[in-house]
């Protein structure tokens, strides 16, 4: 019931403005929300259990897409996983920001999810966070159905649709210095997100499950 009257398609400051001064300071804002609320910490985990469930690969080639600013990324090449790294983005200025960041870790190509320039099986593991909610549904599933084209397993992580989750962010959020834009940016994904159910029937082409992270997210895990 709350999920259908929180439903939003409104489109973030974000996916406005870019990389401009004023884009750049949301992503800035949401990056550090990301290491204060340990969610880089908690994928560079989960991560680990898709590679011990794909069998300890060496190198573990990994494919995230929409890489944004290459946060995930930077975090996987911090950690002692054997790691050979791709991230694909649509955005000519996100793939180059991700790409100065990142140095010779990765490798950075601009691509659209969901036409992928790489063959079959190409990756042990396609990773995506906090990407799925930015897309209109029937982009969606194209996305995963290209993910299951190119790569064994997928790590997914997303935002579900919740009341506390939209209240809890609004309150949390000022409290480690997020910005205005930050916190009605984070509101309005959570608003953007998916049900528990939605994600699951969206995730069916993969041999993954999909499990609930406190406080209001969504992740796949090997099934």
């Amino acid at each position: 019931m709350f999920a259908s009257m929180l439903r939003t398609q409104e489109e973030e400051i974000l996916d406005q403005e870019g990389l401009s001064r004023r884009g750049r300071t949301i992503l800035q804002d949401l990056d550090r929300w990301n290491r204060v609320s340990g969610w880089y910490d908690a994928h560079t985990r989960r991560i680990r259990r898709h590679w011990e469930a794909l069998g300890r690969p060496s190198p573990l080639r990994v494919l995230d897409i929409g890489t944004g600013s290459g946060g995930l990324l930077a975090a996987l090449a911090d950690t002692d996983l054997p790691c050979e790294l791709v991230g694909v983005d649509r955005s000519p200025a996100f793939a180059a920001m991700a790409a100065q960041r990142l140095g010779p870790r990765a490798v950075v190509l601009e691509a659209d999810a969901t036409e992928l320039p790489f063959g079959d099986q190409t990756f042990h593991l396609a990773t995506s966070t906090l990407m799925m909610h930015h897309l209109p549904h029937g982009v969606r599933h194209s996305l995963v159905r290209e993910v299951a084209r190119v790569a064994r397993s997928a790590y997914f992580f997303d935002l579900e649709v919740t009341l506390y989750g939209v209240v809890g962010f609004a309150c949390l959020a000022p409290l480690v210095g997020l910005g205005r834009d930050a916190v009605h940016d984070g509101m309005l994904s959570v608003r953007r997100g998916s049900t528990l159910s939605e994600m699951r029937a969206l995730m069916k082409p993969l041999p993954v499950r999909v499990v609930r992270v406190f406080p209001s997210a969504l992740c796949t895990m090997p099934g």
